[in-house]
C-alpha cells in the first residue's frame, strides 16, 4: 500500500515534523487531509499518539475550567514549554 501524500509538506519542501504536525491539529489549523493523514499517522507513531491524547485533554480541561471560553494565549504558550520541557526526547 503506498502512503499518502504528505499534505504537511511546505512549498519549499520542508517536512513538518511530529510535533509541528500535531500542533497544526491541536489548534485546528488542519485541512481535513492534513486530519486524514495525521490520524493515519498516529496509528505508526505511538509518540504522536500519547501527545495527541495529553494535549487534547489538556485542551479541553483548559476550555473547561476558563468560564466556557477560549484559554488566554499566554497561558496556552506557557504550558507547551512545560510540557516540552517535561516530555522525554
Amino acid at each position: 500500500m503506498t502512503p499518502p501524500n504528505n499534505p504537511f509538506i511546505q512549498a519549499d519542501g520542508k517536512k513538518a515534523t511530529c510535533m509541528e504536525m500535531l500542533q497544526i491539529i491541536v489548534d485546528g489549523e488542519a485541512t481535513s487531509e492534513q486530519q486524514e493523514y495525521f490520524k493515519n499517522h498516529m496509528d505508526r507513531c505511538l509518540p504522536c499518539f500519547k501527545s495527541y491524547d495529553l494535549d487534547m485533554a489538556i485542551k479541553q480541561l483548559l476550555k473547561s475550567r476558563c468560564c466556557g471560553g477560549e484559554a488566554p494565549t499566554g497561558l496556552i504558550e506557557q504550558i507547551k514549554i512545560q510540557i516540552k520541557q517535561n516530555t522525554p526526547s
